[in-house]
């Protein structure tokens, strides 16, 4: 039984490993430097002439999709013993962050059908702008599925505490900040303020989760080890 917990730690660290990865290139690269808020014509053009990097970014956009669906698995299984109920809770609010995404990424690839067919700049914006509306919608979910997490990371005898309390705080973050981006957009401004000091922390809840499970998820540890034995 401790074989597949481990081996579940690994695909579940793996796999949010590679997303972060794809995330940087799809978002930091493609899209920071193809896509400008403030200036639609100059985004036209730019997707235009890169189109083929505009297309890889989509496709690493459904590649996260899918690890997202296999960490929520991954992560059901390494956790199910803790708590079965929430463990499941958890794996289902992930996945339907998933769908969200899904379509979210359905916003960037109507941008191709209107380059296609020869559409206007403000058509490609209208697109853009529903994709990052619809993700950031997307994350209040996945926060709320960060916190699960970090409860069932408190829970498990064989997590450090640490990281349930860093999980939680990140999924707070994630649910509150979006949340505010959505009710609050004339203060947008203030609110990426916060994001940006809150993004480290943030960032390190899922990363740091995932070094953890390579390295250690799934083993027994000493204390629990002797006192077995």
């Amino acid at each position: 039984m401790n074989l597949s917990k481990r081996k579940y730690a690994i695909i579940a660290g793996l796999s949010l490993i590679l997303m972060a990865v794809l995330a940087g290139y799809a978002y930091g690269f493609v899209y920071g430097s193809l896509v400008f808020p403030q200036e639609g014509q100059k985004t036209l053009e730019a997707i235009q002439k890169s189109i083929g990097t505009f297309k890889s970014g989509i496709a690493a956009w459904v590649g996260i999709l899918i690890l997202d669906i296999l960490v929520a698995w991954a992560l059901h299984l390494f956790f199910k013993e803790v708590q079965p109920r929430l463990s499941l809770a958890t794996a289902l609010i992930r996945i339907l962050y998933s769908g969200v995404l899904g379509l979210a990424i359905y916003h960037q690839l109507a941008v191709l059908s209107i380059l296609d067919g020869g559409g206007t700049a403000s058509q490609v914006m209208q697109e853009l702008k529903a994709f990052e509306s619809i993700w950031s919608n997307g994350l209040i979910i996945f926060g709320l599925h960060l916190i699960g997490l970090g409860f069932l990371g408190w829970k498990a005898e064989f997590v450090p505490k640490f990281w349930g309390v860093l999980l939680i705080f990140a999924g707070i973050c994630y649910s509150a900040i979006h949340l505010a981006k959505a009710l609050f957009p004339e203060q947008i401004d203030q609110i990426i303020s916060i994001e940006q000091v809150l993004s480290l922390p943030m960032a390190f809840a899922e990363i740091g989760l995932a070094i953890w499970l390579i390295w250690k998820g799934g083993r027994i540890p000493s204390h629990i080890k002797n006192l077995s034995q």
